[in-house]
């Protein structure tokens, strides 16, 4: 007895297909950007603490998907091309091993022949490369940690498989594929938690599939496997704390009525793998689409109608199919059982339990095709036009829904078009809109979420980016009732006295503008909400600190912002400013010379040298640098005014102060510099008409 060879020309048809198919429908991915929270992820998490993962001990929450990011990070920073390559090269390798196991269980454990094996494994493999579902796996980075732990899943399988298999010149192997099969579950685990289910999987393959002389004894995988496993499993749940306290949170939380209700929720999944139609990345599910009781009775009639299939002996015909459905349900229980959850369904969960109904189909489909054999050939030619038709169309759904992943903007507009009710929808597209800066397009789902019933933090948020829009659109007082409408929403959020105190600030109001950022501040301290405090927090204090003059405190803030943005010009500029208001001469003009390498800063840094040394009675060394800032900008209205003042002090040429002083009033837009302008010119106008005559 041989075993089929996995490297045979019968392998090599699927591989290259699998891969060119994989190219061409996964290829538009490749330049989409991080979609969602990719950004946040990569940002906030592996940019900052990222090196953490590469020590391997002790294991943390999803180790080895982190561990994948920051390798990505590592070569492409926040370059998009390179996590979507990674994540198309590991569908590939999802997809062979899906070709793999399908051929091995039904070459081994079933009566369908070798050649039949390999064409519906064939099947299979691309049904689960194309399908439209697996889009959201594939092409969200952050969805990532399901497909590498997808993956090391069904290679863990594999590797039991092979192990079993009773070929005699390969015995000796046996033990190192199971060493394998256990490596891989690790890494399921450690990549996401819900792969823990694999044990209960295992049984049931080996239950339905391992009997008879093609496979080593039971006896052999219980002592190569199963208590190695066992072992494996408590080793886990002591090493890593993270998954044992995840546990220990879980376990309370378990729900049967939850259980209940997720029916629906299941069969819609399984309706989604057969018609992959009006996909979303946020289903919303009204409390009418709920399972009732009779359908609850049903469902539970048929898993006990399965569990008893398991557990008795099975006609080989109807094991196929029985494992199949127990796949789907086992592999899915971890989302969608009794542990509640905020997401009821999400595409990339589908992922795994995915490979179950795929597989039946295929078998449905050779079957069928099998049975076109014996009738006309016109029958023949039309069941195999529609499987094709099929097939071009779940392709083509396929293509359109990773178009849909080209732009934040794209993704969260077919959500809201999907599922008009998901407020959380609406707070996305938004957050996206604001980001592109399209504010007419941001107004109307801000204000649908404001004036929703959605949790206090959504409704603080829209009206805090309501108040931002109003702002952009200069209407401080609307701007105002927007962000105090934000604070009351929720006054554990910093954002709305954050921008209430910038309001303030821009208006000259500066004890008010402190006494808002302070409370952003001690928000910032006690409540954790999600993202920490911003280095503009201490910026913006600085400024409104140097404001009041209270110096003191404003060097404090700034050297906290610049420990935060050290190569912040806007921060230097600050400090010497604060520097050259506290008389610290010699530190101003170094920190000011520091910036003028810089192409940005340099215009100000002149304009700040000559202020300075205006100041110390220097007025050449001033002149000087007023003419440099306004060479390099020559609508700078900052540099005119102060060129205008020292010629008003220290020269006779007052038309030429006074066109400076012109030039500085169409220019500037701080409406206190504008009065002092006004004022200015009003002086030099008696006095010019006396030097005429």
């Amino acid at each position: 007895m041989t075993a089929p060879d996995p490297t045979g020309k019968r392998f090599l048809v699927p591989i290259l297909g699998l891969s060119a198919l994989i190219l061409l429908a996964y290829g538009n991915t490749l330049s989409a950007p991080l979609n969602y929270d990719d950004e946040a992820v990569i940002r906030n998490e592996i940019a900052a603490f990222g090196d953490r993962f590469y020590q391997l001990y002790p294991p943390q929450y999803r180790h080895l998907f982190y561990l994948s990011l920051a390798v990505n990070h590592n070569w492409s920073q926040l370059n998009p091309e390179g996590y979507h390559l990674f994540n198309l090269v590991l569908h590939f390798f999802t997809a062979f091993t899906v070709f793999l196991i399908a051929f091995f269980t039904l070459d081994r454990g079933t009566s369908v022949g070798r050649k039949a094996a390999i064409s519906i494994s064939s099947t299979t493999a691309f049904l689960f490369a194309l399908h439209p579902v697996h889009s959201e796996t594939v092409t969200y980075i952050s969805a990532r940690s399901t497909g590498m732990a997808a993956w090391f899943y069904l290679l863990s399988l594999l590797f039991f498989i092979l192990g079993s298999v009773r070929v005699f010149r390969f015995q000796r192997l046996s033990p190192v594929c199971y060493l394998l099969s256990l490596a891989a579950f690790l890494s399921a685990v450690l990549s996401k938690e819900t792969a823990l289910t694999l044990p209960a999987v295992i049984i049931l393959y080996d239950l339905f599939f391992m009997q008879g002389d093609r496979w080593n004894s039971f006896k052999t995988r219980i002592f190569y496997y199963y208590l190695p496993i066992l072992t494996g499993l408590a080793l886990i749940l002591l090493l890593s704390p993270a998954l044992l306290s995840s546990l220990k949170t879980w376990l309370p939380k378990l729900d049967l009525n939850y259980a209940a209700a997720q029916i629906s929720v299941i069969a819609y999944g399984m309706k989604l793998l057969f018609i992959p139609v009006n996909l979303t990345f946020d289903y919303d599910f009204n409390p009418r689409f709920f399972a009732t009781t009779t359908s609850l009775i049903v469902a539970v009639v048929f898993v006990l109608a399965c569990v008893y299939a398991t557990l008795t002996k099975t006609p080989k015909g109807a094991r196929l199919f029985y494992f199949s459905i127990l796949w789907f349900l086992i592999t899915l229980s971890p989302t969608n059982s009794f542990l509640p959850r905020t997401d009821l369904l999400s595409e990339r969960n589908l992922y795994l339990p995915s490979f179950g109904l795929i597989l039946l189909t295929a078998v449905m489909i050779w079957n069928l095709l099998n049975w076109t054999r014996n009738h006309s050939r016109a029958l023949r030619v039309s069941v195999a036009a529609c499987l094709t038709a099929v097939f071009i169309f779940y392709s083509a759904l396929l293509i359109e829904r990773n178009s849909v992943y080209q732009s934040n903007i794209l993704l969260w507009e077919d959500t809201v078009r999907k599922s008009p009710g998901k407020l959380r929808a609406l707070h996305n597209l938004s957050h996206f809109y604001l980001a592109e800066k399209s504010y007419q397009k941001a107004f109307v789902p801000l204000k649908k979420l404001a004036a929703s019933r959605a949790t206090p933090f959504y409704r603080s948020i829209a009206h805090n980016n309501l108040g931002n829009i109003y702002t952009h659109f200069e209407n401080p007082v609307q701007a105002e009732k927007e962000f105090r409408q934000a604070i009351s929403a929720d006054p554990t959020i910093p954002t709305g006295h954050f921008n209430l105190a910038s309001l303030h600030a821009s208006r000259g109001q500066y004890k008010l503008a402190k006494m808002e950022y302070d409370k952003a501040e001690e928000r910032y301290k006690i409540y954790r909400w999600g993202y920490p405090k911003p280095a503009t927090l201490s910026f913006n204090k600085a400024k409104v600190h140097r404001s009041l003059g209270m110096f003191e405190e404003a060097l404090k803030d700034i050297l906290v912002y610049l420990k935060d943005v050290p190569d912040s010009a806007d921060g230097r500029l600050l400090l010497g400013q604060i520097y050259r208001a506290t008389g610290k001469d010699a530190l101003a003009i170094e920190t000011f010379k520091s910036l003028l390498e810089n192409s940005q800063a340099q215009t100000q840094a002149h304009n700040q040298l000559g202020i300075l040394y205006l100041q110390n009675k220097n007025f050449d060394a001033a002149i000087r640098e007023f003419n440099q800032a306004l060479t390099l900008h020559p609508e700078y209205p900052d540099a005119h005014y102060n060129l205008a003042l020292l010629l008003i002090e220290n020269s006779d040429d007052q038309n030429l102060a006074r066109q400076h002083l012109k030039t500085a009033l169409k220019l500037t837009q701080d409406p206190a510099r504008t009065e002092s302008i006004r004022k200015l010119l009003m002086t030099l106008e008696p006095q010019m008409n006396t030097d005429k005559h």
